[in-house]
């Protein structure tokens, strides 16, 4: 069982021009992170190994992401701690949500 203590967290301080437009930008990437392909391990390792842009490994290890008022505007939750390739898949995919929306950020992973 995990705690919610135990699990780790990617947290995203955005920073403007458009903060709005960056959290969204920032939900709609977890939602897609949550889909489930019926594809097994193997071949989710094959298909994002031929396409980076289809990370379905850290997808699969993403258990959720929030906004959050407070240090942090949002939150990625990891389902089991993540790897360092794994940390920079979620980093590539956060550069291409936000790449439109004019939002830079800072992310730190801590258990």
């Amino acid at each position: 069982m995990v705690w919610e203590d135990d699990v780790m967290k990617s947290n995203i301080r955005l920073y403007g021009p458009s903060i709005d437009r960056g959290l969204e930008a920032l939900s709609d990437l977890v939602k897609e992170l949550g889909k489930v392909y019926p594809y097994g391990d193997m071949i989710a390792h094959i298909v994002s190994t031929i396409d980076p842009n289809v990370d379905l490994l850290t997808g699969r290890m993403i258990g959720g992401g929030e906004f959050r008022l407070g240090e942090y505007d949002f939150i990625v939750d990891w389902q089991e701690p993540p790897n360092a390739e794994q940390v920079r898949g979620l980093i590539r995919r956060i550069d291409r949500a936000l790449l439109y929306t004019g939002c830079r950020y800072t992310i730190t992973t801590t258990d």
